[in-house]
């Protein structure tokens, strides 16, 4: 597997935790739905706080600094160390970070969570007239690295949570007026483009079915008790965030996809992870092979090939 420089958090909890952090910035409506899963939304904004500064360290953005002549003269000047971070934040660098953070979000799957984060991140430096740059952590992230590095201290990724932290402590007044202008003036306007995006990007990401909600009720309503809240999971990775054609266009092809190529880079899975979606899989295109739902072939071929993993 790649190299990744930040550390990942092993089998499912990894995808649950992506999961989460995506339907935070889009809310998409596919079925199957689950309602169950519902963590606190301040619960989800603090991990995608945490997250969204660590881009700067992938390795698109690795070598990205701010002008750093630049810092060392306005460091030797009055201005607040807010200043100086607007000041940095040239044309020539927002657009220089925003082509990094393109490439980042190509190079990754689209529903990866750093697809996802790249992707949000650009949207904030498009719109930075309605959502100020200050308030952009991979922005803040770029920032410390390079004033670390004029003063000949190095920031690495381990580093950073504790750099952040400081930052905000230092500059916490200055924030706090800033929110709080932001949140007295043209409050609701800024609520309803919000929405109207979100809608928009629901509407863009307008996606089939692959089974009809029926016929999926039917199917888990015949899976034993003991084991339905598994299975709903295991499906709802490959049926939800997979995103595969109607069920009448799948052939093995794109089983193999799935197992060996999608899941394994999105989910990040365990042994038993594997096993697990395999017999949920299984199972699923059995009863659809009983419904007459499913190509003809695919299910001797599915059993052959996912029995024999």
């Amino acid at each position: 597997m790649a190299k990744k420089t930040k550390p990942k958090k092993s089998g499912m909890l990894k995808r649950q935790q992506q999961k989460r952090q995506k339907k935070m910035l889009r809310r998409r409506q596919v079925m199957p739905k689950r309602v169950s899963q519902q963590p606190g939304s301040s619960q989800q904004l603090e991990q995608l706080l945490r997250t969204l500064p660590t881009l700067a360290f992938e390795p698109e953005l690795a070598d990205l600094s701010m002008d750093k002549t630049e810092l060392k003269t306005l460091l030797d000047s009055d201005i607040t160390e807010v200043d100086i971070l607007m000041e940095l934040l040239t044309e020539d660098f927002i657009a220089d970070l925003d082509q990094r953070l393109a490439r980042l979000e190509e190079a990754n799957p689209e529903k990866s969570i750093k697809s996802v984060l790249s992707k949000a991140t650009r949207h904030q430096i498009a719109n930075s007239e309605k959502i100020p740059n200050l308030s952009n952590p991979v922005l803040i992230a770029i920032f410390l690295k390079t004033r670390a590095s004029v003063e000949g201290v190095e920031l690495d990724l381990a580093g950073l949570p504790a750099a952040m932290e400081e930052f905000d402590k230092r500059n916490h007044e200055f924030i706090q007026e800033l929110t709080d202008k932001i949140e007295t003036s043209g409050k609701e306007e800024p609520v309803a483009e919000t929405e109207e995006d979100l809608l928009e990007d629901e509407q863009q990401e307008e996606h089939i079915p692959a089974i009809e909600e029926s016929v999926y009720k039917k199917y888990v309503e015949l899976v034993p008790a003991e084991k339905q809240e598994q299975v709903e999971e295991d499906l709802d990775v490959f049926l939800v965030d997979f995103q595969p054609p109607p069920v009448a266009e799948w052939d093995l092809r794109l089983v193999k996809r799935f197992m060996n190529k999608w899941f394994i880079e999105n989910a990040n899975p365990l042994e038993e992870d594997l096993y697990s979606m395999r017999e949920s899989l299984l199972s699923l295109f059995q009863f659809l092979a009983e419904e007459k739902l499913l190509p003809d072939t695919l299910l001797a071929q599915a059993e052959k090939y996912l029995q024999s993993e």
